[in-house]
């Protein structure tokens, strides 16, 4: 009786792992099936035949890094003042379809702050209180980052938008990150956007160059790059007469200006905290973190991208629900729009929830020159 018991007991195991197994088996093949229709309707993909061009592809660590939840970096976060709850649920809709989490870093009301924590003589003006909160909430991002060791992370402001076509974005902007960076020989980076920076724009309102140094890492064919006489910025950007207006780049940045969307290390958030609230500053913060990137004396290095690939969404609606820091004269809109985002993830969120895929809409129209050849990629360190 005892080895009959025994011998249910093992065939009764056996069951249950068989039927572990199929399950397994089951889901594998299901997800694949799925990723596969899905992967099928997505308009825009990454150009596979890459071997004439002689850039490196990424490594399969790498690729897998940046797919995951956090876009390739330990965390993403977002910064949101707990009333604008508005504001975070376009995010939290937008993420979920991009696929990434995030953890909310909260914006901070200027007039909670005392005196004696400011970082140096602000003058008293209508926005003094909304610009000294900026400049906590980034710092609180930096703190953070050193608090919790974390090697990098990135952050979004709540009113950010992307393309549809994110992820393949970062896969190239990865790629490129890696050559300003060095970190295409040798080791692997840690990083799958290389090591040994400090700060990584995506979404910048103006970006220039360092003087002097023309390393480009340049990525023709763009579907994703708005039209050249569409480009909305406000202030100095790199000069892209040498380029169709198809192509993005990626170079070594002496700062930007606007922080829809940034990365830090380790290293650079402990530099932002030195330089920005342990020393006296006294500017908006990301005048702070463009001269930052420009003096040379503090070897805070940076990457930029542009056209970018991240830009403050305005929605339909009353145009005083924009901005938390200023002000906007009672205008309304009847749609909403994001400059220099072609296929805007938020524009096209029905199409994205519902799976209609062809629906897609670019927000250019007819004004984008059709793309009839595989995206490019190509490095260079002199000028064109």
């Amino acid at each position: 009786m005892a080895y009959r018991l025994g011998d249910a007991r093992r065939k009764g195991l056996l069951l249950v792992t068989l039927f572990a197994v199929f399950l397994l088996i089951s889901w594998a093949f299901n997800r694949g099936r799925i990723e596969g229709v899905l992967d099928s309707k997505r308009p825009w993909r990454m150009s596979e035949s890459l071997s004439d061009s002689g850039i490196k592809s990424l490594s399969t660590y790498h690729l897998n890094a940046l797919r995951n939840s956090t876009l390739g970096f330990q965390k993403v976060f977002v910064a949101n003042l707990p009333q604008r709850t508005d504001k975070l649920d376009a995010f939290r809709v937008s993420a979920s379809l991009t696929g990434f989490d995030f953890e909310i870093i909260e914006g901070v009301d200027g007039n909670s702050m005392s005196p004696k924590a400011h970082p140096g003589d602000f003058k008293d003006s209508p926005g003094k209180n909304n610009i000294l909160g900026c400049w906590r909430a980034h710092m609180n991002f930096a703190h953070t980052i050193v608090k919790d060791h974390l090697s990098t992370a990135l952050i979004f402001e709540d009113d950010s938008d992307w393309d549809v076509d994110f992820r393949s974005q970062l896969e190239r902007y990865a790629l490129g990150s890696q050559y300003i960076s060095n970190s295409i020989e040798g080791t692997q980076s840690h990083s799958p956007y290389g090591d040994g920076w400090d700060l990584i724009y995506l979404g910048h309102c103006s970006s220039t160059p360092i003087e002097g140094d023309d390393r480009r890492f340049i990525i023709e064919n763009d579907p994703t790059a708005p039209p050249g006489k569409s480009r909305l910025n406000f202030g100095g950007v790199p000069d892209m007469s040498g380029y169709n207006n198809s192509t993005r780049i990626i170079f070594p940045a002496k700062g930007g200006v606007c922080l829809y969307s940034y990365a830090l290390s380790y290293r650079g958030a402990q530099k932002i905290l030195y330089y920005l609230s342990m020393s006296i500053f006294s500017s908006p913060v990301d005048l702070g973190f463009r001269d930052m990137c420009g003096n040379k004396e503090r070897n805070f290095k940076c990457i930029s991208v542009f056209p970018q690939m991240v830009d403050s969404h305005r929605s339909a609606g009353p145009d005083s629900r924009d901005t938390d820091i200023g002000t906007r004269g009672g205008g309304y809109r009847q749609r909403g729009y994001t400059a220099n985002i072609v296929h805007s993830t938020r524009l096209n969120a029905d199409h994205l929830i519902n799976g209609d895929m062809e629906k897609i809409e670019n927000q250019y129209g007819k004004s984008m020159d059709p793309i009839r050849e595989p995206i490019k990629l190509s490095w260079r360190t002199g000028r064109p």
